[in-house]
């Protein structure tokens, strides 16, 4: 029923926090999968890979070469599920059955093609998501989605609404600045004219920012992937964390 489809790049820590949680949280304890794919990361995540290989629940697919977001096309085609979840390696904590909560917003809001989960909010961390006033609550039966937004750090699409867009998303050019949730919910709004929005009472634990990636060691891979990615705001900003 559910593939839930992770690609990752060297944040070993980041990525073996996020699979043993989906494995605590998950309500289908038999029909899902969880689709790996290495996108040419060093030896330390080849050592946390190993860990799963023994779980037939998980599939994992090496790649030499790093791919870029560019590797989500291949990874979205192998999935097998009716409903795809699509989970960046640095959630780190789910509520508990999410996956059951997300299938059952899929079907009650079918006007909707990319929902994703919402997030905590510290002072370390925004989770990436956009203010509230970006949001408009669309209230049903009791379930609340916030009509807006929905980054690809836990979220969910159907399998037959991707089939309609596949085309057009494999020729896509997915870059930091126009990253795969964006080019899935524009696809989906303009081809099938289906909304995309956040499931406002279930929230994860997305860990981004600079403190995070310094507390978990990947502060150095961050930098990496935004000076690669002429992002240099940024890329300064992790910086400034490398003597904090």
């Amino acid at each position: 029923m559910i593939s839930i489809c992770i690609l990752t790049w060297n944040r070993p820590q980041f990525l073996e926090m996020c699979v043993d949680d989906l494995l605590k949280k998950m309500f289908y304890v038999d029909d899902f999968e969880i689709v790996i794919k290495n996108n040419g990361s060093a030896e330390q995540t080849k050592k946390v890979l190993e860990k799963y290989r023994q779980n037939f629940n998980i599939r994992i697919i090496e790649s030499k070469k790093h791919k870029g977001l560019n590797a989500y096309k291949e990874l979205f085609n192998k999935a097998k599920g009716d409903y795809i979840i699509d989970v960046d390696d640095d959630v780190l904590e789910f509520p508990l059955h999410f996956d059951k909560a997300m299938v059952e917003y899929m079907k009650e809001y079918t006007d909707y093609g990319f929902l994703a989960l919402n997030v905590l909010q510290n002072e370390y961390t925004n989770g990436a998501k956009p203010s509230d006033s970006s949001y408009v609550e669309d209230a049903r039966g009791g379930n609340v989605v916030q009509k807006g937004p929905a980054g690809g750090w836990c979220a969910c699409f159907r399998k037959r609404d991707y089939r309609k867009i596949q085309i057009f998303f494999n020729v896509a050019s997915l870059s930091f600045k126009n990253g795969e949730d964006a080019m899935l919910a524009s696809l989906f709004r303009k081809v099938l004219k289906l909304k995309s929005g956040i499931i406002k009472s279930q929230v994860c634990f997305h860990a981004t920012g600079a403190y995070y990636a310094k507390k978990y060691g990947h502060l150095e891979r961050e930098i990496e992937k935004y000076s690669s990615n002429q992002l240099d705001s940024l890329a300064e900003h992790y910086k400034s964390f490398l003597d904090n």
